[in-house]
């Protein structure tokens, strides 16, 4: 009896044992949940006030990083949920859409507002990929790049979507500094297939 009692008090003993082991998992496991969440703008730890709202997480990273408030002004509303992601309004036209497949990325004035026509997330596009960057032979336009395609604009093009295999033709050609530079329509209808025209000419597509 006394064999056996000890043989009751090691498996009670590895019993507790392996419930700590398991609530330390446990535990870890919250803290990195909670980690991610605060370092991917999901969580609002560590948003600071920026104006009437706060600003935190990944978005505040961006907001920081892209120019802050002399760039991007104050919030014009909280931190509100896309489809997939989270997006913040700023008050000089410019909105950080963040998902945890793209992070978080400004995205501004005309390229928004095109980009908001098409369905913002929703759109074929999806969230930005990057920030903008110059566009053009002259660096004059500016370009967004989406997991979708790129959306490029310039004061003498206006904003247009490029994607699919007109994308895949136009980056063969260097893009917007190569032959055909910067889009000048949306991709349309054309012969059974569809066309897109650019400054220097049209590129066409058949399935």
């Amino acid at each position: 009896m006394a064999s056996s009692g000890r043989t009751h008090g090691r498996a009670g003993t590895r019993r507790r044992a392996g419930l700590a082991r398991a609530g330390a998992r446990t535990a870890a496991a919250g803290a990195a949940a909670l980690a991610l969440l605060t370092g991917t703008g999901i969580g609002v730890a560590q948003a600071r006030p920026v104006g009437a709202f706060d600003v935190g997480g990944a978005i505040e990273q961006e907001y920081d990083r892209a120019g802050g408030p002399g760039f991007f002004g104050n919030p014009v509303g909280p931190e509100t949920d896309a489809n997939g992601g989270k997006f913040q309004v700023f008050e000089r036209g410019c909105s950080i859409y963040w998902s945890i497949g793209t992070d978080a990325h400004a995205i501004c004035g005309l390229i928004r507002d095109k980009w908001g026509s098409m369905g913002w997330e929703t759109s074929p596009l999806g969230f930005p990929l990057a920030d903008e960057a110059a566009a053009g032979r002259d660096g004059q336009g500016r370009v967004a790049l989406f997991p979708g395609g790129v959306l490029v604009w310039s004061a003498n093009t206006g904003a247009h979507p490029v994607w699919g295999s007109i994308l895949g033709i136009w980056q063969g050609n260097q893009a917007d500094r190569g032959r055909y530079g910067l889009p000048t329509s949306d991709e349309y209808d054309y012969n059974g297939g569809k066309a897109q025209d650019f400054q220097g000419g049209r590129i066409t597509w058949k399935p």
